[in-house]
């Protein structure tokens, strides 16, 4: 017989298989049902109005959440003298990192 008229019934008996069988397992597999059992109370009053609303309305919904926002310690300014004047924005950056900022960090190289 034949190597490539084998080699295509049998690629053709699969195909067969495979159809008859898909619905079969689609029917046998559970079907679950997705729930969220989370409740958030949150009203307009929890936001202090002003000019930093956007930033305390996005740590406020954050916190209810799980996302724990770091909170700037500190005025940090551009020291223009300096070689990178950016340095201490840099630095803040690093100490107030996140497990998840780090991970990300990783899978970039």
């Amino acid at each position: 017989m034949n190597a490539k008229l084998l080699k295509n019934l049998i690629k053709e008996a699969v195909r067969e298989a495979v159809r008859e069988e898909i619905g079969v397992l689609l029917l046998e597999q559970k079907k679950q049902e997705l729930t969220e059992i989370k409740t958030v109370n949150f009203t307009s009053n929890d936001v202090p109005m002003g000019a930093d609303t956007k930033s305390a309305l996005r740590s406020k919904m954050g916190a209810m959440f799980g996302y724990d926002v770091p909170q700037a310690q500190s005025q940090l300014k551009v020291n223009p003298k300096a070689d990178n004047p950016f340095m201490a924005f840099i630095e803040d950056a690093g100490a107030n990192m996140t497990a998840q900022d780090l991970s990300g960090l990783r899978n970039l190289g």
